[in-house]
């Protein structure tokens, strides 16, 4: 019954082989998402008779997607893909279901079950810092610009704020509320206007979907990268291309640069560990994953 009410849901075809599962909600996670691949793989190579299944949905159907999941013992939790993150927040938010550091995220890529309730938390900020530490060491008074304030944006944006202790500036392509701005304590610069900058930062992160898949658009035009320093630090959250044209433009003028492939394992690496409840450490999630 339970798998029926989902089925009406959701456009693929739901196939539930084990005895549990976990899930990826997204608008196109079947056919684009990384996650599945990761989380089937752990399971197999650890002998859990647990799946990750794809439901591909838009936001109308979230409350009661949500709703149906608190009901079956047999799902565990999973991950939130893109363009869904910040409604399953809202969703979470208004049942006090989130986590503190989320709360101010204000968007959801991971989803735990406790009892009969669902929870969100944010693996994607944390991420993100760790990989870019394990790289290029610690960044505190470090000037940084983060270009996109979406879901990922905002998961970044709370980390890197914290790790750098000073304010981050940020620029989104979309007006951004001035509340949030303050609240969060950042700095905003129109999006035309973030070159004037540029000479002055010490990292810039693209989180914006500009060059993700085969969008081969940068948030930096060609002649912007003569404004930034030789030393800058360049990340680009995207994986996919492994080289996004922000990171090939920008390797002419820098040697330190990273795209999105560390962090998008470690993201699930994190939520693996909260989905199962701690049963596994981080290590060793992480030595499973090793291949990836």
């Amino acid at each position: 019954m339970i798998l029926k009410e989902l089925q009406s849901l959701v456009q693929n075809k739901i196939i539930l082989k084990k005895k549990k599962y976990t899930v990826i909600i997204g608008a196109n996670p079947s056919k684009t998402a990384r996650s599945p691949i990761l989380w089937n793989y752990f399971f197999k190579k650890t002998n859990q008779n647990i799946e990750m299944i794809p439901l591909d949905t838009d936001k109308k159907n979230i409350k009661k997607i949500l709703e149906i999941l608190s009901k079956d013992n047999k799902f565990l939790g999973g991950c939130v893909a893109v363009p869904l993150k910040e409604n399953i927040y809202h969703e979470l938010l208004k049942k006090k279901a989130l986590d503190k550091i989320t709360q101010q995220i204000g968007a959801v890529n991971c989803i735990y079950k406790n009892k009969n309730k669902i929870f969100g938390t944010n693996t994607d900020g944390e991420a993100a810092i760790k990989v870019f530490n394990n790289k290029f060491g610690n960044i505190k008074n470090k000037k940084c610009l983060i270009l996109g304030y979406g879901g990922v944006g905002k998961a970044v944006t709370a980390f890197f704020n914290n790790a750098t202790k000073r304010k981050i500036i940020i620029s989104n392509r979309t007006k951004i509320n001035k509340n949030i701005i303050s609240k969060n304590n950042l700095e905003f610069i129109e999006w035309k206007k973030f070159p004037t900058i540029l000479s002055k930062m010490d990292i810039i992160i693209n989180c914006t979907s500009l060059g993700f898949n085969k969008n081969r658009k940068s948030p930096l035009k060609k002649k912007e990268f003569y404004f930034i320093k030789n030393n800058v630090y360049l990340f680009d959250v995207i994986y996919n291309p492994l080289e996004s044209t922000f990171l090939k433009l920008g390797k002419k003028r820098s040697k330190n640069f990273l795209n999105g492939l560390e962090m998008n394992k470690m993201q699930a690496i994190l939520a693996i560990k909260k989905v199962l409840k701690n049963k596994f450490s981080e290590n060793k999630i992480k030595r499973k994953l090793v291949k990836f």
